[in-house]
């Protein structure tokens, strides 16, 4: 036997007749997950970079921040930009 619909929040239409179905909205739109191992120093870093960014929008999460990072600097990358930070970082370090 099929379990009934739920009546929940229906008010006057369980009288009335059939309601009309509400489509589920999809919030966002399924994001990966990864884990990464920074450096003690960095994730400080990225504490301070959280708290000033929060007095512009209470909202910004610390994923935010390091989206935003990673998507600059790789669209620098693919733009082949020879004086990209992403470069330079990884040609001081040799």
């Amino acid at each position: 036997m099929p379990k009934r619909p739920s009546l929940k929040g229906r008010g006057v239409d369980i009288f009335l007749g059939k309601p009309e179905k509400k489509e589920k909205v999809k919030k966002e739109e399924n994001k990966g997950k990864a884990t990464f191992y920074f450096p003690q120093k960095l994730i400080s870093d990225l504490d301070e970079a959280w708290f000033v960014l929060r007095r512009i929008d209470r909202k910004i999460k610390k994923s935010d921040i390091v989206q935003a990072a990673l998507e600059i600097s790789l669209q620098g990358l693919k733009e082949g930009k020879e004086e990209n930070p992403l470069i330079q970082y990884f040609k001081k370090e040799k």
